[in-house]
C-alpha cells in the first residue's frame, strides 16, 4: 500500500515549467494515462508561475504546485518541496533534467522519498563553469537516485563518465506517442486559408522553441535557398522563446520575411502536420525531441540534422539527414523533397512505421511504471511503505 493506507500510490513530477515543450507535453500524456489506468495518482510541481499547459493539467484533475524558484541558486527551495512531498504523502517523486534533478532531487531526498530521474538532454546546454559546479552536485544526488532514465542511448555515457550512475541504474526508455491523433483527414485547403496561405503552396514546417539549441537561424538561410528552386514554398514556424526578435530580424535581412510565418505556441499540431509538405529541425543539440515523433506519426517526410538522438530516431527510410550547422546542405535536402512527391510519400510512410513499431506510447508508460514499481517494492497491491 502508499504511505496513505490506498491501493493508489501518490507520484510528484518535478519541472521547471508547464510551457509547451516536448517534456511538458510528454508529462501531460502519462498523466492522462495514470488517471484512465488508477494506480498512480499524479501531481506535479513547477518553479515557474506561468505556463500555457497548467489548465490542461487542472482539467484532468492533477494537481499543480508552483513554488517559485528565487534568482541564481535557491538554497530553500528544496526544503518547500520537502514539505510539499510529506505535506501531500507523495509515494515517490520523478524529476527531469538537471535543474529539477537538483532542486527536486534534493527535496525527495530529505524527505526520504525514492527519486527517479530523466535525462533528457545532456549538460552540454550549460557553460562549463556551470557543468562543473553541476557535477559536482549531481553525481552526488545520483547515488541517491533509485533509477535513472534517458530518453535516448547517447546520453548514457555521461551519466556513467561525469556522474559515476552505475549502469545497472541506468535505463533507456524512449519516448513514445500515442500516433492515432496524429493520422487524421483535413481540409488542406481551407487550412491553408485560415493560415493566410495560397492553396497550391509548398510547405517546410518546424515546431521548436526559439532558443540557441534549435539554429533557427540556420533554418532560415536554408530556407532561402530553396525559394530559389521552389518560389511557391512557405516556412511554418510554431514555437516561442528568447531570440524570437533575433529570428525575426534574420528573416527581414534574407528579404524572405513574406514566406516565413511565425505561428507562435499552437495547439492544433496534429492538423498543422497535415499541411507540412516536409517537417524539418535545424537543432544543434537534442535528447529525442517528441515533435519529430509527432511529424513521424504524421506520415510526413524529415529532413532533419544528424545528431545525437536524432539520429537514433530517424533512419534512412523516413527521413533525410545533414550536417548541422550547414545551410547548403540544410536547403538542398529540402528543396529534395519538395520536389519528389514519391520520395516525400516514401518516407513519410517510413516514418510512420517506425512509430508505429520502435516508438510506442504504450510501450514508454510500461517501462515507467515498472521503474516506479521497482522503488516501491512491487506492482499496485503490494505493501510498498
Amino acid at each position: 500500500m502508499s504511505r496513505t493506507g490506498k491501493t493508489t500510490r501518490k507520484i510528484l513530477f518535478i519541472n521547471s515549467s508547464l510551457g509547451m515543450g516536448g517534456i511538458e507535453t510528454l508529462l501531460l500524456e502519462l498523466c492522462r494515462d495514470m488517471k484512465a489506468q488508477g494506480c498512480y495518482e499524479p501531481g506535479i510541481c513547477i518553479f515557474e508561475t506561468e505556463g500555457v499547459l497548467q489548465n490542461e493539467y487542472e482539467a484532468l484533475g492533477v494537481p499543480v504546485y508552483i513554488i517559485p524558484k528565487k534568482q541564481g541558486l535557491d538554497y530553500s527551495l528544496p526544503l518547500k518541496i520537502r514539505r510539499l512531498i510529506r505535506a501531500e504523502s507523495y509515494d515517490i517523486v520523478h524529476v527531469h533534467n538537471q535543474m529539477s534533478w537538483l532542486y527536486g532531487g534534493s527535496g525527495a531526498i530529505l524527505a526520504r522519498r525514492p527519486l527517479v530521474y530523466t535525462e533528457h538532454t545532456s549538460l552540454e546546454k550549460f557553460t562549463p563553469g556551470q557543468q562543473r559546479k553541476l557535477k559536482a552536485v549531481l553525481s552526488w544526488i545520483g547515488k541517491k537516485t533509485v533509477q535513472v532514465t534517458t530518453v535516448a542511448k547517447h546520453l548514457i555515457p555521461s551519466l556513467e563518465k561525469d556522474l559515476g550512475i552505475p549502469a545497472n541504474r541506468i535505463t533507456n526508455i524512449y519516448n513514445g506517442i500515442d500516433p492515432a491523433p496524429y493520422q487524421i483527414e483535413i481540409d488542406r485547403a481551407r487550412k491553408l486559408e485560415e493560415l493566410g496561405l495560397p492553396a497550391d503552396s509548398k510547405i517546410v514546417g518546424i515546431v521548436a522553441s526559439l532558443t540557441e539549441a534549435k539554429d533557427h537561424v540556420t533554418l532560415l538561410r536554408a530556407f532561402s535557398i530553396v525559394l530559389q528552386q521552389v518560389p511557391k514554398a512557405q516556412l511554418l514556424v510554431a514555437g516561442q522563446g528568447p531570440l524570437k526578435e533575433q529570428i525575426v530580424a534574420e528573416t527581414a535581412a534574407l528579404g524572405i520575411g513574406d514566406h516565413v510565418h511565425f505561428l507562435g505556441v499552437r495547439r492544433d499540431i496534429p492538423e498543422l502536420l497535415q499541411v507540412f509538405d516536409v517537417f524539418t529541425l535545424s537543432s544543434l543539440i537534442e535528447g529525442l525531441p517528441i515533435s519529430l515523433l509527432e511529424a513521424m506519426a504524421s506520415s510526413c517526410p524529415i529532413v532533419a540534422t544528424r545528431i545525437p538522438g536524432v539520429d537514433e530516431l530517424v533512419d534512412e527510410k523516413s527521413g533525410i539527414l545533414v550536417p548541422h550547422s550547414s545551410p547548403d546542405e540544410l536547403g538542398a535536402a529540402l528543396t529534395t523533397v519538395l520536389s519528389d512527391e514519391a520520395l516525400a510519400h516514401s518516407l513519410g510512410k517510413g516514418g510512420r512505421q517506425r512509430i508505429l513499431d520502435e516508438f510506442s506510447f504504450g510501450g514508454m508508460i510500461r517501462a515507467y511504471i515498472s521503474c516506479y514499481d521497482n522503488a516501491l517494492g512491487g506492482p499496485c497491491g503490494k505493501d510498498a511503505s
